[in-house]
């Protein structure tokens, strides 16, 4: 099974079309093509005449749509809830199926819960393991491997991979091709000095890295820097507009003061005065009614006299006595006058009292405020003082820093041009090697020699992807699709099914169809070419069809379903070729099982014997990042090194050995446009390798 993915979704294109109103439903007859955990019905069957019996029921992974059809049962809309696949193969696995061990210990391995339980994987990957089950052997193997749930082991781990292949006493490695003539000496000059210069720019590259890290640390920590000074600044102009404020405070409430204590001495004058008034008008008051009671005197003599007189000196007396009866009438009303008077100065003494005491209340109040704002003022000048301490400081700080920045990125500098430099003379090495071993492509790769088994019938799904509707539309996939089919049509004989611009129905109805018609006499090849992306949350790699939705996944095509799509495949070889951006998410696990330098009969024999065991590989063009879609031809840089190789396989080639020598060119070329790939090449985990491999045989 191959897969060969270019391109990567960067948007919504100008021209794009909106996708057609039917895509609601083709996505719902998409999903019924997916693989489900299936518990199909028992078989009924005749034992004799009469005994009439229904076997257990059977779990198998297979399409929703084909277990529907078969009368199984599974869960419609928690498939990716592994609790319920658990219940499914969990019974199987207790009863002793190597199968169903595998796929429950995939089941814990995977996660049932929050985290993954190694523990209880190990334990059902041995369980199948010592029955001989091939893929239970491979993920126990990585589990000694990566040291999950159990303490790394390299020595395990080969262990079991060889157990896995049916190889036990054939050394494993990091496989590299055969020669086939003994290098000259000017070639191996011409190598020696291009490793040394790649040992140079790695060193140099390295340099860089470092530099541009303490640079971009620099920055961040400058920036941020930066911005605490800023913030500084800020509350400093904040502080010094409060103690302006709390200055203008202070000098308003001496002000205040100054007016209260003023009007608290004028009132203070004029109540003086007042009382002043008041007590002259009480000794005036006195004296008129001391001359009143006199003249009251007077008349009532009078009147006594007035009574024992007669005549005319009774007439005298009368006379004496109106006359004193005016005088005292006139006595008394200027004493009614100043008791008026006095009760008036009175009422307005009081008044004045009590606007005295409320002036001394103010001026308690402002003599309060003009306190609180001169002790305000002095704790503002306290705090100005000491962030002007500290923002001189960070300031010297940051220009500290800055001057640091400078220096680092001139040693940047430096290394970048000793970096280019090292390349411009890798790549002169390298293409005068180039010219001394001939054109790209022209040397013969492979063996020549008869197919030791008969490796089956081989098939190829091609699937390109340029036209999307609602992303930015792709230059090479299209090309990249129809060549490849090309080739692996006349020149190896694959059965090839052909698809442009493909939806996502129509890719899952393509592998659905493989899936149910392919045995295990066939082997299988998928290449697409289109665009991928990277859900940055879970890591998980996606396919797009022309049908994708920027930002909506509901279209997309994710890497667990093509794995849970090649688990439920029987076909005997799968390869996976997979061109595009974080392809790598297929697999992290790296499991070589060809030794590098061994002979061509040996190798023979390792091939006749790794055919009889399932793969289940994929090659991709990079790890978990972008790839270069083309560099200038028609062709995507991994794509152009993938047709150059099968067009120079004379007879038979491994994966691995088609692998390392793309791997070689793809680099070549991503260094000649300042670039970095580095394909990977490994098993698809969960998808039942058996340590087999996917050969390439040539017509004729």
């Amino acid at each position: 099974f191959a897969l060969l993915l270019a391109g990567c979704a960067s948007g919504p294109d100008a021209s794009a079309t909106a996708a057609p109103s039917g895509a609601a439903g083709a996505r719902g007859r998409a999903d019924d093509l997916l693989p489900v955990d299936c518990l199909l019905p028992g078989q009924i069957r005749q034992l004799g005449g009469q005994l009439t019996f229904v076997t257990a029921r059977r779990a198998v992974k297979t399409s929703a749509r084909d277990c529907e059809i078969r009368g199984g049962e599974y869960t419609a809309f928690d498939r990716a809830d592994y609790r319920t696949a658990l219940k499914v193969w969990l019974p199987l696995a207790q009863e002793g199926d190597p199968k169903a061990q595998t796929v429950v210990g995939e089941i814990y391995e995977k996660g049932l819960g929050v985290a993954p339980d190694y523990q209880a994987a190990r334990a059902w990957y041995l369980r199948a393991a010592e029955k001989g089950y091939a893929p239970a052997a491979m993920n126990l193997g990585a589990l000694y491997e990566q040291g999950l749930g159990v303490p790394k082991d390299q020595r395990q781990a080969l262990i079991w991979y060889r157990r896995a292949a049916g190889l036990p006493d054939l050394a494993f490695g990091v496989p590299a091709p055969a020669p086939s003539a003994k290098p000259s000496a000017e070639e191996e000059r011409l190598r020696a000095e291009l490793a040394k210069t790649q040992r140079e720019r790695d060193a140099k590259q390295a340099e860089l890295d470092r530099a541009l890290r303490e640079r971009d640390d620099l920055r961040t920590t400058v920036d941020a820097r930066r911005t605490e000074s800023d913030s500084d600044r800020g509350a400093l102009a904040k502080l010094r507009q409060e103690l302006d404020a709390s200055r203008k405070n202070e000098q308003a409430a001496a002000t205040r003061l100054r007016d209260a204590e003023k009007s608290v001495a004028a009132r203070e004058t004029q109540l003086a005065a007042r009382d002043k008034e008041i007590a002259d008008l009480r000794a005036a008051l006195s004296r008129s009614e001391s001359t009143s009671a006199a003249k009251k005197a007077d008349v009532d003599r009078l009147q006594q006299r007035i009574a024992s007189e007669s005549g005319a000196q009774r007439a005298e007396l009368e006379r004496q006595r109106s006359a004193a009866a005016a005088d005292l009438a006139k006595a008394q009303a200027e004493i009614d006058g100043l008791r008026k008077s006095l009760a008036e100065r009175g009422r307005a003494a009081d008044s004045e009292r009590g606007q005295l005491a409320t002036l001394k209340q103010d001026l308690d109040v402002a003599r309060r405020g003009e306190q609180a704002a001169t002790a305000r003022g002095k704790e503002l000048e306290k705090q100005v003082a000491a962030s002007e301490a500290r923002l001189a400081t960070k300031d010297r700080e940051l220009a500290d820093m800055r001057a640091k920045l400078a220096r680092s990125e001139q040693g940047e500098a430096a290394a970048r041009a000793e970096v280019a430099r090292l390349q411009a003379q890798q790549q002169q090495l390298s293409a005068v090697h180039a010219r001394s071993a001939g054109p790209a492509g022209a040397r013969p790769v492979g063996l020549r020699a008869r197919a030791p088994v008969a490796f089956g019938t081989y098939h190829a799904l091609v699937i390109g992807n340029n036209n999307y509707r609602q992303l930015r539309r792709l230059r090479t996939a299209v090309h990249d699709a129809r060549e490849v089919a090309r080739i692996l049509e006349s020149s190896y004989g694959f059965k090839v099914t052909l698809l442009l611009d493909a939806d996502r129905y129509q890719m899952l109805s393509a592998l659905n169809t493989l899936r149910e018609t392919l045995t295990e006499k066939d082997n299988l090849l998928i290449y697409y070419a289109g665009h991928g992306e990277l859900d940055a949350k879970n890591q998980r790699g996606y396919w797009l069809p022309v049908d994708a939705e920027p930002g909506s996944n509901a279209n997309w095509i994710s890497n667990v379903m093509i794995t849970d799509i090649l688990n439920a495949m029987n076909v005997q070889q799968l390869l996976v070729v997979a061109d595009s951006c974080y392809s790598g998410t297929l697999t992290r696990d790296a499991v070589a099982n060809l030794a590098g330098g061994i002979s061509e009969q040996e190798k023979l024999r390792v091939i006749q014997v790794m055919a009889q065991k399932k793969s289940r590989m994929v090659m991709t063009s990079g790890g978990v990042e972008p790839v270069l879609d083309s560099t200038g031809g028609i062709h995507s840089a991994f794509a152009q090194s993938f047709i150059e190789v099968l067009r120079s396989n004379v007879g038979l080639l491994p994966g691995q050995d088609l692998y390392l020598l793309m791997r070689a060119r793809v680099t070549a070329t991503a260094m000649r446009v300042e670039g970095q790939q580095l394909p990977e090449y490994a098993p698809i985990k969960y998808a039942g390798h058996e340590a087999g491999e996917f050969v390439f045989v040539r017509k004729g």
